[in-house]
């Protein structure tokens, strides 16, 4: 077992549950400034996945990345950085390309 899934299974035995990311940890007011919207993802049902430190399945992604319109096919990982959760985006390649 590698140091980061160590590291998880701690935090998950330490919160008495599978969840080691916390919503309130996340930065949704930065989150939505590229257009990811917390209320989004807890009504495709991924806000779960996300917290459990999982990847979500492909999503739709339209991002405005430092004033360029983005639009991508994409899965959503929260990672641990230091004390601070990030957010991974991971682009998908569509099939038949």
């Amino acid at each position: 077992m590698n140091v980061e899934a160590k590291l998880e299974r701690n935090l998950k035995k330490e919160n008495g549950n599978d969840m080691p990311f916390k919503a309130d940890e996340v930065n949704w007011d930065e989150l939505s400034g590229i257009g990811i919207m917390k209320d989004e993802l807890e009504l495709s049902g991924e806000m779960d996945t996300l917290l459990r430190g999982e990847k979500t399945k492909v999503m739709s992604l339209s991002l405005v990345l430092l004033g360029v319109d983005v639009v991508m096919d994409a899965t959503l990982q929260l990672v641990r950085k230091g004390e601070a959760p990030l957010l991974e985006i991971q682009g998908v390649t569509p099939l038949g390309r």
